[in-house]
Parts: structure tokens; sequence; C-alpha cells
């Protein structure tokens, strides 16, 4: 049988004060999926038809046994990549491909989650996707979004033929500019840990570090099947550096960033 090919696309919402609503719609061997994770909790969403999501906005008129959520969040302009975030690694026949759709964008609306009125006016928004057969077995995931700088780090052991490499995408935009880490583009990494991640590329160097910090549950593909249990903590506190030489061009603690840590120790 062939495999089925998974796709999934991720909606990250956030409040002026960090309040994280991430949705995430995706299609496998199982049908059509939409998953909300929320900083108490995550939920597997029964009725798609009760999600209307769209690069503009998403509406909700969920109620089901373990989640009441209605509303509307609407989406202003999408920052956009200037290119693919993986560059030609895209063409190659690796496992899982990665997409950002928007590192920034504008948030207006509110919605009520179980009783709780919440205001996304003046938000932050992201949007990312993945496609391939497998999400990689092991692979560090970071997301921190406001209007002065956004960034998204992504580091991935890839299958590939008869090797296994550890890959980099990593962008940020910061003040109108690109900043790209990335395999491709010769990105190397230093130190990889759950406390500290430093990685180098040319006479850049990016360094993050990561407090301790436990997810909610999400699921994620095992050859297109939604049998795997991956883990997400939506919102919490890292401090990032950037530098070229010894000029420090960012240095911004962030406290509401995305984080999802699947290496083993």
């Amino acid at each position: 049988m062939k495999k089925k090919r998974f796709f999934g696309i991720y909606y990250k919402h956030q409040t002026v004060d960090g309040y994280t609503l991430a949705v995430i719609s995706s299609t496998s061997n199982e049908g059509d999926m939409i998953q909300v994770i929320t900083n108490e909790k995550s939920y597997l969403i029964k009725d798609i038809s009760s999600v209307d999501i769209s690069f503009k906005g998403i509406r909700f008129d969920v109620q089901q046994e373990d989640i009441s959520l209605t509303g509307y969040i609407g989406y202003g302009e999408l920052l956009i990549p200037k290119k693919d975030i993986m560059s030609y690694y895209r063409f190659l026949p690796i496992e899982c491909k990665h997409k950002i759709y928007s590192m920034y964008q504008s948030l207006s609306g509110e919605i009520t989650l179980n009783n709780k009125v919440i205001s996304f006016n003046n938000g932050s928004g992201y949007i990312e996707g993945d496609r391939g057969v497998n999400f990689p077995k092991e692979y560090l995931w970071i997301n921190a979004i406001n209007k002065e700088a956004s960034i998204t780090i992504a580091i991935a052991t890839i299958p590939f033929k008869l090797f296994v490499i550890k890959g980099i995408t990593t962008l940020i935009t910061y003040k109108n500019k690109e900043y790209r880490f990335g395999t491709y583009n010769g990105a190397k990494i230093l130190k990889l840990s759950k406390e500290n991640i430093v990685i180098k590329k040319g006479k850049y160097l990016l360094s993050i570090d990561i407090p301790p910090n436990s997810g909610h549950p999400l699921k994620a593909p095992i050859k297109g099947d939604m049998i795997r249990y991956i883990h997400e903590c939506p919102s919490s506190n890292i401090h990032y550096v950037l530098k070229h030489k010894e000029r420090v061009i960012m240095d911004i603690t962030h406290p509401y960033a995305s984080i999802e840590y699947m290496f083993k120790d």
C-alpha cells in the first residue's frame, strides 16, 4: 500500500499578555484532523466543520464535552519569508519538509474558550506547515513572535539514503531584515541541549537559552498514521542573542515562546 503523505498547517495566535492558542489542521491516513493547544491543555476537535480556517482568519463554533470554543480571530498582512526556508533541500526525497507561510501577522477579534472571553486585539500570529510521511524521530522546534522580532528554530534528524544528518532551518526577522541559519548555507550546531542551543554560520553566532519546560500532548504522524505523541509547551521564557563577530545585533528575552524538544538526553 502506498504511504499517504500527511500535510499539516500550524496557526499560532498570541495575545498581548502571552496567552497562546494554536490550531493544527492536518490530513493523514485517518482523514482530516484539527487539534487545538492552549496554555492549559490540548484538544482534539471531533467536528472539523466547526473550525473555518483561511489565511485571512479563523472562526470557531466548537461545542464538545471537553471544550467550548467560539469566536473569530482576524489576520493582518502576512510577513512572508523572502524565499523558502528549506532552500534547495525541499527538492530532496526526505521524510518531512517544512514551510513558513508567515513569520508574523497582527491579530484582531476575540474568542470564548470554556466560558472565558479572550481578546486577541493587537496580538501576534504565525503560520507554518509540514508535509511528508513522518515527523522527524528527534527534533527541536522553537517559535517566538512579536512585531519587533520573530524567530523560528528547527533542528531535526533527517534520514537520507544511507545517512542520518542533523538539519537546521532557522529564520529570524528583526527590524525588517532576515537572518537565516540553515544546513544549506553552512550553518553548524555548536551546542544542543535542553538548556542551551548555539548555532554558527560564518561570522554570525546565535545563542538561545531555554528554561525547564513541560508540554501538552499532540498527535503526529508515523508513515501517515497519527499514532505518535509529541509535546509542545505553548508559552515559555527564552533568551536569544544574535552576534556578528563581536557586535551584538539582537539581545532579546521573549517570555511567551513555544517549544518542542524531542531529542534524547
